[in-house]
């Protein structure tokens, strides 16, 4: 029987996979179990298990350092990782060290089970054959594999700037840069996943495009059905690319100028708060701070910082000419804590020292 080990922090998770699954029925010989890898690697090394099935993200030893570790020992070991969206970034070294598989949560039995057979058929084979042909196309040639050409901000930038005439060129790159890598599962995953995750960022949480866009796109269903080959990828970047950027297409012109008026609205009559920010201001209009951000620059001119500060300074020289507040009051009545911070910011916008300058506007 192929031997399986798991280790995952949470128990009524880990108790859950350990007994959802009639091992025995399956092939499998369920040999032992550990709340994170410290506990893990004395018993893995003692059972020397044909596959681990580890949490990416514990305590104490995370999944990553006891799969590095494994992987070292006893190359192998088939290790199938388990994480939620919010840990997908460790996808990229999960890839590194040798992981055959990726499994999202929630995880299903039929899903657990789908992998675990796949697996058990290329551990078997390997056993019974001398030719390891078959295992290096679960398992990863580590050294072909390379993420240095994936670049994150390429699709980001895409749904900003692009335009539903340019999806499929701009997909069809996209995937060429890739290159074989695409045959793998995990990297496939990788990509779909990342994707998602840009699109998901550019909505604000509170947002119903937010769950609508999870709706369509998020489900692990859809999510697997999107990596089961190069082509179900192809077809999930093209589909989600295509919301998005009509999504994008409906706040051009008119709904544009009402969000950044509606923005610049709540600057003017919130800039004297110290915690106002480029995130308060993209919550309070619905939009992403990354989306608002960028929107802002291209509709204003001027990026939203820099804005904010030239407002908060034109208050100051207001204060400065007409009071005799001083500038540690007049720094925190334009939303500065830290006089010495605005006198910095004054003196790089004005040229000037507040003080310097209520002096000078004294002697006219």
């Amino acid at each position: 029987m192929v031997k399986v080990f798991l280790v995952e922090d949470e128990k009524f998770v880990r108790e859950g996979i350990k007994n959802q699954i009639d091992w025995n029925v399956y092939g499998f010989d369920f040999v032992g179990e550990a709340a994170d890898g410290e506990l893990a690697l004395p018993l893995i090394e003692s059972l020397k298990p044909d596959i681990l099935i580890t949490d990416i993200k514990m305590p104490f030893m995370d999944g990553l350092e006891l799969g590095r570790i494994v992987k070292n020992k006893f190359p192998d070991t088939v290790i199938i990782f388990l994480s939620g969206y919010d840990d997908f970034d460790y996808a990229q070294r999960a890839i590194h060290i040798g992981a055959s598989e990726y499994i999202l949560k929630p995880i299903s039995k039929e899903k657990l089970l789908s992998v675990l057979q796949k697996v058990k058929s290329v551990i078997t084979s390997k056993y019974n054959n001398t030719d390891n042909l078959k295992i290096k196309s679960v398992e990863l040639d580590i050294k072909k594999f390379d993420t240095s050409n994936f670049d994150k901000g390429k699709l980001r930038e895409f749904i900003i700037n692009g335009g539903i005439s340019d999806v499929e060129d701009f997909v069809k790159s996209y995937i060429d840069n890739m290159g074989g890598q695409l045959k793998s599962l995990i990297f496939r995953q990788y990509i779909v996943m990342d994707a998602f995750i840009e699109a998901n960022n550019f909505f604000d949480d509170k947002s119903s495009d937010k769950e609508e866009l999870g709706n369509k796109f998020g489900s692990v269903e859809v999510i697997d059905l999107a990596v089961t080959d190069i082509y179900m990828m192809k077809e999930y970047l093209l589909n989600l690319l295509t919301y998005m950027i009509e999504k994008k297409d409906k706040l051009t012109g008119r709904q544009y100028s009402f969000l950044l008026n509606k923005a610049k609205d709540f600057v003017a009559k919130n800039y004297m708060n110290c915690d106002i920010s480029l995130n308060t201001v993209a919550e309070y209009i619905g939009l992403s701070p990354a989306y608002f951000s960028t929107i802002f620059k291209q509709e204003s001119g001027v990026n939203f910082i820099d804005y904010l500060t030239k407002i908060r300074i034109n208050e100051a020289k207001r204060l400065l000419r007409s009071s005799d507040k001083r500038i540690s009051d007049i720094a925190l009545e334009v939303g500065y804590r830290d006089q010495h911070y605005f006198s910095s910011l004054f003196k790089r916008y004005q040229k000037d020292t507040p003080k310097a300058y209520r002096e000078k506007k004294n002697e006219k």
